[in-house]
């Protein structure tokens, strides 16, 4: 009884092992290098989570439809960050809390349009994906992005400001035609 526990023991690990290696093929994974090397892609962003909303209350009808304080739905916002050659261009929504304000206008999403002023590029071989990060600077604020893209076409990034909480965003990329 003893022997049988444990071959179905070490059974039920390998098969757990087995089971959260990576999905993406090596078609995936090539393509996603190749996009990544050439520098010619769009990334949507199809839910923000806003650091500073966590534990704010009374602002749910404000948000737009299918969103809560913890996980904002961006499917009928326009939004994108565009990465060409060694440009970027960014417009973003933002939900957040201002930390330093700058006066109030309608530039109130996250914008930038030029070469950010770092560039790093990472490729992590365990999980197949993409770390990149660029450091921007614009009139009223610096931006720290990072952005972490998939095989899957998923991505994930996050925007640190010197002047704003931290946000999170979760969507797709695609190449630019």
């Amino acid at each position: 009884m003893f022997i049988n526990f444990r071959i179905l023991f070490f059974f039920a690990i390998g098969l757990l092992f087995y089971n959260c290696k990576s999905t993406a093929s090596i078609a995936e994974i090539e393509n996603l290098k190749r996009v990544v090397n050439e520098t010619n892609f769009e990334i949507t962003a199809n839910s923000a989570t806003p650091v500073a909303f966590a534990n704010t209350r009374g602002l749910e009808n404000l948000l737009p439809p299918g969103s809560n304080v913890a996980n904002i739905n961006l499917g009928s916002i326009q939004n994108y960050i565009k990465i060409k050659k060694d440009s970027l261009m960014m417009d973003l929504p933002y939900y957040g809390e201002l930390q330093i304000v700058s006066g109030y206008n309608s530039e109130a999403g996250l914008k930038f349009e030029g070469i950010p002023s770092n560039a790093i590029i990472t490729f992590n071989p365990k999980k197949n994906n993409y770390s990149l990060m660029y450091e921007v600077k614009t009139k009223n604020e610096n931006l720290k992005i990072l952005i972490s893209m998939y095989a899957s076409k998923r991505c994930s990034f996050s925007i640190n400001s010197s002047s704003r909480t931290t946000i999170s965003y979760d969507g797709f990329w695609k190449v630019i035609e």
